[in-house]
């Protein structure tokens, strides 16, 4: 079971990661005034930048790629649990339950707020760009699900050196950690009345994480450099799309205040 930190050390880890973020007035390149220390272009919505396929899709467009993937999910988990029995069918069971319940849970969250396009901006300056934060997360929440069992039952599962596994356990720990530090940001730097349901949503994930964990317990079968690359993987991927959920949130709150 995965443990939440003590309140205290996530507040000292939130306090250390917003003084990166302190309000420095800087000036846009068009005379407006920035209210955080990054480009202009990273700011301002109307500012040039690239544009993701999430961005340029209609709600058509959407319906029909979310509709597809989850079919894909049906056939792809049907299929790999016709081939098991025992204690692994009924771990795939819980995990599936479990991922299920994250998504819907993904979905009520980012339907707040999120369904229309924002600008995200990585920290560098070039790597600002429109996207919409509800379309990218619920098609890549289908997607990584998919390829997760479509390979499992390939029976490939990620592999790392086994001399490497005390390094990847710590990696694994410390990238729990950002995890947490990113979702504690989404709460941070939006609106009260949004908060409960990305609570929701965010402790929906580690549910999953758990009993998905309990399933890579049994498949890997004692590999442990396969069981911890396999987490590390599931970490890396929602730890990708809170990012991309916390800048959304941030953007929504410096356009409208400006």
């Amino acid at each position: 079971m995965i443990k939440l930190p003590p309140v205290k050390k996530i507040i000292l880890w939130l306090t250390a990661v917003l003084m990166l973020f302190s309000a420095i007035p800087a000036q846009a390149g068009d005379g407006r005034l920035v209210t955080q220390n990054w480009a202009g272009s990273a700011v301002f919505y109307d500012a040039p930048c690239d544009e993701t396929e999430s961005f340029h899709m209609t709600d058509d467009e959407f319906l029909c790629n979310r509709l597809s993937l989850e079919n894909r999910l049906i056939y792809a988990y049907s299929a790999y649990l016709n081939s098991l029995d025992g204690d692994e069918r009924e771990a795939l069971v819980a995990s599936q339950k479990a991922w299920i319940r994250c998504y819907y849970a993904y979905d009520e969250s980012l339907k707040q707020l999120w369904l229309e396009p924002v600008k995200i901006y990585f920290g560098v300056t070039g790597q600002e760009r429109r996207t919409n934060v509800y379309r990218e997360a619920m098609l890549l929440l289908l997607i990584n699900r998919i390829t997760d069992l479509e390979e499992w039952s390939k029976g490939r599962l990620v592999r790392l050196d086994a001399g490497m596994a005390e390094q990847k356990a710590a990696e694994l720990e410390e990238a729990l950690t950002r995890l947490r530090v990113k979702m504690g940001l989404c709460l941070y730097v939006i609106q009260e009345e949004y908060r409960p349901r990305i609570m929701d949503a965010h402790r929906a994930y580690f549910d999953f994480f758990d009993a998905n964990g309990a399933f890579l317990e049994l498949i890997s079968k004692g590999d442990r450099s396969a069981l911890l690359g396999e987490k590390l993987l599931q970490v890396d991927r929602i730890a990708y799309i809170t990012g991309v959920h916390y800048h959304g949130c941030r953007f929504f709150r410096r356009e409208r205040e400006e």
